[in-house]
């Protein structure tokens, strides 16, 4: 008989479900140099006729305006064609390269969190912060999964987090309502002003300490963590080593990532399968 009941699985992962949705849009918007912007401008100039050309310029300093247009236009043409979402090049992606945007956006985002000093203040200091983040990643990444993939019922997104991350078999149906009153407030605790941030250091900001509480509601199911993904075990012992420890901790947590989304894609495609 399993330590800790079904019931308890769901209830804790009910609320991390819920709050996903505001925070995986954040991470997949959040554009701090703004590329994103410019490309989507960029290909609607391009659908719209963007490559007429202009007379040549007869003085030096009109050339070296025209040389600098057109190296931005190159940029800008790049950009266009690029993997970012809302692109042209975004629509006509697979959900299989699409799960692989998602592995690199959250882990490089996650990466970036484990290095700012205090992230969970005093609790920081006494808890593991790669993990705790590493285990907010893949409970993440496999909701991004899901949804590219078509699956975007709540209930349906906290079997698959069970069976990826802990190796349950859990039928959340059988325990109250995806949509309660206490799934909703403890989801918007946990999502925080992600949702209503609006100046983008603000938001960046507001998205790391969503994944700081995210993990951490996660980590609170201690009896279960052994089960979730982990990275390569050469990684992990010299994870436990100093000066090397912490590159050392980050590829291990980004190679249990990539097997919890590989993970993830096979549940989704076995139970589409079925269906």
């Amino acid at each position: 008989m399993p330590a800790i009941p079904d019931e308890h699985v769901v209830r804790v992962l009910r609320p991390f479900v819920a709050a996903t949705g505001p925070v995986l849009r954040g991470l997949r918007d959040a554009d701090p140099f703004r590329l994103g912007r410019l490309a989507r401008r960029r290909a609607l100039e391009l659908q719209q006729g963007g490559h007429e050309t202009a007379p040549a310029p007869t003085t030096r300093r009109g050339r070296v305006g025209r040389a600098f247009r057109t190296v931005r236009a190159r940029v800008l043409d790049r950009l266009a064609t690029s993997k970012l979402p809302g692109t042209p090049r975004w629509q006509t992606m697979s959900p299989e390269e699409r799960d692989q945007w998602w592995v690199s956006r959250v882990g490089r985002f996650t990466s970036v969190v484990a290095s700012i000093p205090g992230i969970g203040g005093a609790l920081a200091r006494r808890l593991p912060v790669s993990d705790i983040l590493g285990l907010g990643a893949q409970g993440l990444v496999v909701c991004a999964i899901a949804s590219e993939h078509g699956m975007d019922g709540r209930d349906e997104q906290v079997r698959l987090l069970a069976s990826v991350l802990f190796g349950r078999d859990v039928d959340p149906r059988r325990h109250g309502d995806a949509h309660g009153a206490d799934v909703e407030r403890e989801a918007g605790e946990l999502a925080g002003t992600v949702s209503t941030e609006r100046e983008e250091r603000g938001h960046l900001s507001a998205l790391a300490s969503a994944v700081w509480r995210m993990g951490k509601t996660l980590w609170g199911l201690q009896g279960e963590l052994d089960r979730r993904p982990q990275g390569n075990r050469f990684w992990r012992a010299l994870a436990n080593l100093p000066f090397v420890g912490a590159l050392a901790s980050y590829r291990s947590e980004r190679s249990g990532l990539k097997r919890a989304a590989r993970a993830a894609a096979r549940w989704v495609a076995r139970e589409q399968g079925r269906g």
